[in-house]
Parts: C-alpha cells; sequence; structure tokens
C-alpha cells in the first residue's frame, strides 16, 4: 500500500514552487503584522436533504487512497452513504492572501459529517508534505489548539484536490475550517502554515 500511495504521488511542478513560495511569503508578512486576514463570510441559504437520485448527481466523490486522487477516477460515484442526508453547510475557503480558493460542502450522514473540498488552486507540495482539514474552536491558538482534524489529502497530478473526508465533529463546536500545509514530520498537531480558512454558517432548517 505504501509503495502504491509513492507511486501515485506527484512530483511538483515549476509553478508549484512558486506557490509554495509565496504561500510562505504572506504567511510571513503576516506573522510581521501580527493578525491574520478575517474569515471570509458565509451567505446563508435553505438547509436542504439530498434524497437517493439527487444524492447521486451533488454527492459524487473522489475515490481516494489517503486523500489522493487515483488516475482516471475524477469524481466517480459512490455508494448511498449520502442518500437521504442533510447539506449543514456550504462555504468558500480562502487564502489569507486573497488568492486561493476551495469550495466546500458539509453533509451530515450516518456515520458523521461528510466534507467534500474541491479546488484547483492548491499547490502540489514536495514529497512527505500534504494538506490537512481542521474543525477549528474557540480560543484556537498555536500554543493551545482547539481544533479536531478531518483528514488530509493531496491534489492529483494536475493540481486538483477532489476529496471527501469524513469526521465526527460538530459545526457548532467548532465553527471554523482551516487548510493547512502539513511537513509531515509524525506531529499530530498542526505545525504548517495555514492556506485556506473560513467560519461555518450552519444552513436554515
Amino acid at each position: 500500500l505504501d509503495q502504491l500511495r509513492t507511486a501515485l504521488r506527484p512530483e511538483p511542478r515549476p509553478i508549484d514552487d512558486e506557490r509554495v513560495q509565496a504561500l510562505r511569503d504572506a504567511v510571513a508578512e503576516r506573522g510581521s503584522h501580527g493578525s491574520a486576514a478575517p474569515p471570509t463570510p458565509v451567505h446563508r441559504l435553505p438547509r436542504r436533504v439530498i434524497g437517493p437520485v439527487a444524492a447521486a448527481a451533488a454527492a459524487v466523490a473522489a475515490f481516494v487512497l489517503g486523500g489522493t486522487v487515483l488516475p482516471g477516477s475524477d469524481e466517480p460515484a459512490r455508494d448511498d452513504l449520502l442518500a437521504e442526508s442533510i447539506i449543514e453547510f456550504e462555504t468558500t475557503l480562502q487564502a489569507p492572501n486573497g488568492g486561493a480558493t476551495a469550495e466546500v460542502t458539509g453533509v451530515l450522514t450516518g456515520i458523521g459529517r461528510v466534507v467534500q473540498l474541491r479546488t484547483d488552486d492548491l499547490a502540489i507540495l514536495p514529497k512527505g508534505e500534504f494538506y490537512e482539514v481542521w474543525f477549528v474552536g474557540p480560543g484556537d491558538t498555536p500554543s493551545s489548539p482547539n481544533r479536531i482534524s478531518a483528514g488530509t489529502f493531496h491534489p492529483d497530478e494536475q493540481g486538483r484536490s477532489r476529496v471527501d473526508l469524513t469526521a465526527a465533529v460538530n459545526p457548532e463546536l467548532y465553527p471554523e475550517l482551516s487548510v493547512t500545509a502539513e511537513p509531515g514530520d509524525g506531529d499530530p498537531l498542526p505545525g504548517g502554515p495555514e492556506v485556506l480558512r473560513a467560519d461555518i454558517e450552519l444552513l436554515d432548517s
């Protein structure tokens, strides 16, 4: 399995090196000012239920191996895991510098929350590094984190990220989403720069 993951892991492209450097520069500049950009506001939309037919179309998922999309499997249909599930939130995560964005949908299922993330803007990181999605709670700081991981992923060889992650997290208690670029050092705590962030605002029932 590890050999298969290594074989599927794409090499960073020249444009990705530029994006990673731009990200590091933006994080360093933000840190020098002592404040972070405000989270992107989320517009409220009516909460809706996904029926069996709509789920097959609207809740297509990437077939992922450790968060990496397998070649030729852009967004194949899943089983009926999301059938009759409730969409709790839909939001756009945004980079601190206003560049990259990601569309995220949170779906309540019988096994927890499924976080569907779609973006073409994230750089392919150097080998050993990965992106991690976090539900962030009040008072979260680097020295005293208050967050729960929803999982990790890599973009595919075209730089696309089409991932579905499952987390048993209550967004009312952890009302923000964050994506960080992690160094792959074995430390489960967040240690890399934040690349995307937004508030979670639950849809009306």
